[in-house]
């Protein structure tokens, strides 16, 4: 009787016993995953996404993923491929004009142009847009339904591409409800690509479909079996360096319902929310916005004459055990900003 992939991968040495420190050969990056902020998906069909790249349409989207994928029927493939090397060709004339995003300064500035991601269909489709004119001037490449059974067919894939290129696998597929392959996936993707993974993609619609389930329209997604699976996540490819999105929330009539998912998503460190809609970008940057006692805690914690432990606002604050959440939240008040919550007192002298 023939292997199935799935015994095959189960009778593979376990490598769990390799899992190194925390941060190790995790590439870095120019840009940080919080740039990502509302990513909005856009069929490659569609004939306006240069007006978006160069802001007169969505002037405040954070980032763009170009769909070859799910949001392209199967008739539309040729089509929104031949779209999509037209674009890059339109950019290429313009290159000087819309320059990379840089990151937005101290008076949060909005950064010339969002950034740039294409969904390939599969790792064949990534191996033919390698060969696009053109194709380095994107960001980089969000790589659906990515797990170990797939993981040597993408690593394949991308040998031909740029090496400055952001990956984005996403987590999508049954395997991921199987912690012993979580375990193996965080150790692979450390040594698999040449380019960075920019973050690692919770697919939410994706997941809940393998479980026979459509996220219900009354509660927020941790409330249901994938939120349980989203911490599972979190807990093993987090200390491992990763950073995740969060999945996309699809019912544009419960605004309220949405902002206490993002509170949710903002809290556990989730890097990013995919949106649907325009009128969705507003809350998800509201909501990442860093309330400035916050900040305020944050620097106090990273102040070079910071105690071992000390007392801030009725809290305790450790610098050996916070230091990490600290630069998250400084990171996280330059892309977004902040706001004032009336609690800001902090002292440049401790």
């Amino acid at each position: 009787m023939l292997d199935t992939p799935a015994t095959l991968y189960q009778n593979t040495q376990s490598y769990a016993h390799l899992i190194t420190e925390r941060h190790a050969m995790v590439k870095p990056h120019m840009y940080h995953p919080y740039q990502l902020g509302a990513s909005l998906y856009m069929p490659a069909t569609r004939q306006d996404i240069w007006q978006v790249i160069k802001r007169d349409k969505l002037p405040t989207i954070n980032s763009i993923i170009i769909c070859l994928e799910d949001a392209v029927s199967h008739n539309d493939v040729e089509l929104a491929l031949t779209r999509l090397q037209e674009l890059l060709n339109t950019w290429a004339s313009h290159v000087n004009s819309i320059n990379t995003p840089s990151n937005p300064t101290e008076t949060h500035t909005q950064p010339t142009r969002p950034l740039v991601f294409v969904r390939p269909r599969n790792p064949l489709m990534l191996q033919q847009l390698a060969d696009f004119d053109n194709i380095d001037l994107l960001d980089g490449f969000v790589m659906p339904k990515v797990d170990m059974y797939s993981l040597s067919n993408w690593r394949l894939s991308c040998q031909n591409l740029n090496t400055d290129q952001l990956l984005m696998p996403t987590l999508e597929t049954a395997a991921l409800f199987n912690p012993h392959h979580n375990q193996e996936l965080a150790i692979a993707f450390k040594e698999a690509f040449s380019q960075p993974i920019f973050a690692l993609r919770i697919g939410g619609n994706d997941l809940f479909a393998e479980l026979r389930l459509r996220r219900p329209k009354d509660s927020i997604i941790y409330d249901t079996p994938i939120g349980t699976l989203a911490y599972q996540l979190l807990g093993c490819f987090v200390p491992h360096g990763f950073y995740l999105t969060a999945p996309v929330f699809e019912y544009l009539d419960q605004p309220m319902l949405f902002m206490q998912e993002l509170t949710r998503d903002v809290s556990l460190g989730l890097v990013g929310k995919t949106v649907i809609h325009p009128s969705q970008i507003a809350l998800v940057q509201q909501a990442y916005c860093v309330p400035l006692s916050m900040l305020d805690e944050a620097q106090a914690i990273l102040h070079s004459e910071a105690k071992a432990v000390f007392k801030y606002n009725n809290t305790m604050l450790e610098p050996a055990t916070h230091r990490a959440w600290a630069n998250e939240i400084v990171n996280r008040a330059e892309v977004f900003g902040t706001i004032n919550d009336g609690n800001s007192d902090y002292k440049p002298l401790l």
